[in-house]
């Protein structure tokens, strides 16, 4: 059973989603304590069946389980509780998720670069082993000890091409925040999920610099958009003249990847292969990857200190 595997969970629940909550365990494996985060998934809706259901449950535990990354959030177990519920076991990141993280204000914009490329990192993982998320969101990128930041939530995510295929499966279908939704998604076509989550990756970088989204929906009814599809739409002047959203943006050196990532027509838009190569993206320091970084995530590194104490 869920108890016996890995403890007792938590009453109190450390995260709720549309379709499931996550709880807290903690079970002691000889003389060491382990943390586990326990999804526990909706019960089964009436108008469902039994195989629906499970199948549902199923699709993304058989994709999250099978990603191992350190920028990806590890799926340990899918096993029923008490209740015959089922629930996702996963690694517990108690530095808590980027979207607090970026509310608290105060990043440096080392430690803003380096959030901006474990993203990345992890998305580029994710597209090699032909999964695309499509729910990229500050509120599931969550921090562990170490400063490692960790795509988790796999609930919307599709596998668009299987190891021994060379084609590309197109996605259907609405999935995502608002916020962060490809201005394609809204067409009701077909579309390319990596560029999708190339497009919410953008957004997320934005919001790291501005603490504030750019515009409410990408759709042409906003005018913040709309305003930025025509000029992006218009012929350049030069080079380095971008629309005003993005030319707002520091470093100067970041602009030209940001556009190409925040382009509204998916065929120009760039994808991960181009975006890893960028000068920029790889002079940025990433602060577990070197002996003594020059930053380290402190609201995040403060917040799992004070979670692990409070388990203790």
């Amino acid at each position: 059973s869920l108890t016996q595997k890995y403890g007792v969970c938590q009453k109190i629940a450390i995260g709720k989603g549309a379709t499931s909550v996550v709880r807290l365990a903690h079970k002691w494996d000889r003389s060491e304590e382990r943390l586990y985060a326990v999804k526990e998934f909706r019960k089964r809706r009436k108008n469902e069946s039994e195989k629906e259901y499970v199948k549902k449950l199923t699709a993304e535990f058989c994709i999250s389980s099978t990603l191992h990354h350190v920028n990806i959030v590890e799926t340990v177990d899918l096993v029923q509780d008490e209740s015959q519920r089922w629930c996702e076991v996963m690694e517990f990141c108690p530095g808590g998720d980027l979207y607090a993280a970026i509310k608290k204000g105060g990043m440096s914009p080392s430690e803003v670069e380096c959030c901006f490329k474990q993203i990345l990192n992890g998305v580029s993982y994710l597209h090699s082993q032909g999964v695309a998320h499509r729910d990229i969101k500050p509120e599931n990128l969550f921090f562990d000890t170490k400063g490692h930041l960790k795509i988790g939530d796999y609930g919307a995510s599709t596998v668009y091409r299987l190891p021994w295929e060379t084609t590309i499966h197109m996605s259907t279908g609405l999935c995502g925040s608002e916020p962060y939704i490809a201005p394609e998604q809204f067409l009701g076509k077909p579309y390319d999920a990596r560029l999708v989550d190339i497009w919410a990756c953008g957004i997320i970088y934005y919001c790291l610099h501005f603490q504030e989204m750019p515009w409410r929906v990408a759709q042409q009814a906003d005018p913040l958009y709309a305003a930025y599809a025509q000029a992006c739409s218009a012929p350049q002047k030069d080079a380095a003249s971008f629309p005003p959203t993005v030319n707002n943006l520091s470093p100067r050196a970041c602009r030209s990847l940001i556009r190409k990532m925040l382009e509204p027509d998916p065929k120009q838009r760039a994808n991960i292969e181009t975006i890893m190569a960028h000068p920029w993206l790889e002079s940025i320091e990433v602060c577990h990857a070197v002996e003594k970084p020059r930053h380290f995530h402190g609201h995040a590194m403060a917040l799992a200190e004070a979670q692990i104490q409070v388990m203790a």
